[in-house]
């Protein structure tokens, strides 16, 4: 059994948050011995992607999917943002975790501001690490905007593959987050058209 096998039998790929990116996997160097990430589930997510998007199945990434992401595709990452920018945000807070908040603000024109609406937004940040170079032939549909971070991503292809800097599983209503109710109902859509296609 083979990882297009998988592909083939699934409709659609979700990739989620977890352990940091192996900067290997995107031809750099640890800038600290902490930030060795994980080398193995890196090669192992990249051959899935790759394997979905042959199938013509939608990818969804979530914090730590987005980057993959932006690495299977050519991109790179800032490795440690209080480090590597310590004029931005700060965008992880461990004694608050999923309560630490800031705006986002979408791009204009993008899938995402279509499906959202309105300009900006306030979303959860659980992140130490996020995209430095873009990778060819995607978008950014949405920043922060107190220092630029990227927060989403999309193919700006015909593949179906898109990811976020937040956690949409951690969003509550009552805390005043985004709904991001229109990106689930996006990306099975794209799901339920992979299948009858």
């Amino acid at each position: 059994m083979s990882l297009g096998d998988y592909a083939q039998w699934l409709d659609g790929l979700v990739l989620h948050g977890g352990a940091d990116l192996w900067p290997g996997s995107y031809q750099e160097e640890p800038i600290d011995a902490k930030w060795q990430g994980d080398a193995g589930r890196d090669k192992y997510e990249i051959a899935l992607v790759n394997a979905f998007v042959a199938a013509g199945k939608p990818v969804f990434g979530i914090c730590r999917g987005m980057q993959l992401i932006n690495v299977a595709f050519g991109g790179t990452l800032v490795q440690d943002i209080p480090t590597q920018r310590p004029d931005a945000l700060r965008h992880r807070d461990a004694d608050v975790y999923d309560q630490n908040f800031h705006t986002l603000d979408l791009v204009a024109g993008t899938r995402l501001a279509g499906l959202l609406g309105g300009a900006s937004h306030k979303i959860n940040s659980v992140h130490h690490q996020c995209v430095k170079d873009l990778a060819p032939n995607f978008v950014v549909e949405a920043r922060c905007p107190d220092d630029g971070t990227v927060e989403a991503i999309r193919h700006d292809g015909p593949a179906w593959v898109a990811g976020v800097q937040w956690h949409p599983e951690f969003h509550k209503l009552e805390y005043g987050t985004l709904d991001d109710t229109p990106i689930l109902a996006d990306f099975l859509a794209a799901a339920r058209a992979s299948r009858s296609s």
